[in-house]
C-alpha cells in the first residue's frame, strides 16, 4: 500500500510491475495515471491468473498485460520509464520449506544481483525504479544498484510505530541524480491508530475509513 501510494506515475508512459502478485500496485498506479501502459510480471501461475482477473474487472483493463513468467527471462519489446517492485524481502534467509512462500519472500544474493542488473538494462535513461525493502538492507541494495549505474534519488524511511523505527524503506533509483531527497513516515501511533500522515497518503486507496483504531 505504501509503495503504491508513493509511486509518481504522472509523467510515465510505459511501466513494469515486477512480481505483480494479485495486481495491487498495478491498479494503484493506473488509478493515478489511467493512460499508463503496464506490463505486470508474475512467476506464480495462480497469482498471475488472479492478477489478470482483477485487472479485467477494473476500469483500466486495456492498459495492462499480465505475463506469467520469470522476470529474468522476460524480454520486453521496449524499455520502461517507470519500474516498480515489492521483491522478496529475505536475502539468503532461513526458508520455510514451502516452495511458493519461499519464492515470494526469499531471494539469494546472486538472484538479487541479477534482478537489479536486469532492471537497470530495461530502464530508460531518465526512468525511475521504485522498490520497498527492509530498512537494514538499504546499504546492501544501494551497493548493487550503484554497481549497475543506478543512483539513489529518493529514500523514504517507514516506521511501523514511533518506537519501531526503520521497518521498511522505499527507495527510488535513477541513472541521473542531481540530489538525494529524504523523508520518513510513521504508520501507526503507540495506541494502535493509523497516523494522520498515513491516512492522508493512502485514504483514496482504501474502502474503509482508517481514522478509527484497527
Amino acid at each position: 500500500m505504501l509503495l503504491g501510494a508513493f509511486i509518481d506515475a504522472s509523467t510515465a508512459v510505459r511501466a513494469q510491475d515486477i512480481g505483480a502478485g494479485t495486481g495491487v500496485l498495478t491498479l494503484m498506479v493506473l488509478q493515478n495515471n489511467p493512460s499508463l501502459i503496464v506490463d505486470a510480471i508474475e512467476i506464480h501461475q495462480e497469482a498471475a491468473e488472479e492478477c489478470a482477473f482483477n485487472l479485467k474487472q477494473s476500469s483500466w483493463a486495456e492498459q495492462a498485460s499480465v505475463y506469467p513468467q520469470d522476470f529474468l527471462t522476460f524480454q520486453p519489446e521496449e524499455k520502461y520509464d517507470l519500474i516498480f517492485s515489492n521483491p522478496p524481502f529475505y536475502v539468503d534467509g532461513l526458508k520455510s520449506g514451502v516452495e511458493s512462500i519461499d519464492q515470494a519472500k526469499h531471494i539469494t544474493r546472486e538472484l538479487l544481483a541479477q534482478f537489479i542488473a536486469k532492471t537497470a538494462r530495461i530502464l530508460k535513461e531518465f526512468g525511475r525504479f521504485y522498490v520497498i525493502i527492509p530498512g537494514n538492507q538499504v546499504d546492501y541494495l544501494c551497493g548493487i544498484a550503484n554497481a549497475n549505474q543506478l543512483q539513489l534519488a529518493e529514500r523514504i524511511d517507514i516506521h511501523a510505530t514511533e518506537v519501531k523505527l526503520n521497518s521498511r524503506a522505499i527507495l527510488v533509483f535513477s541513472k541521473h541524480v542531481k540530489s538525494l531527497k529524504q523523508s520518513e513516515l510513521t504508520v501507526r501511533s503507540i495506541d494502535g491508530n493509523y497516523t494522520s500522515e498515513y491516512i492522508s497518503l493512502t485514504k483514496k486507496y482504501h474502502f474503509n475509513d482508517l481514522s478509527g483504531k484497527i
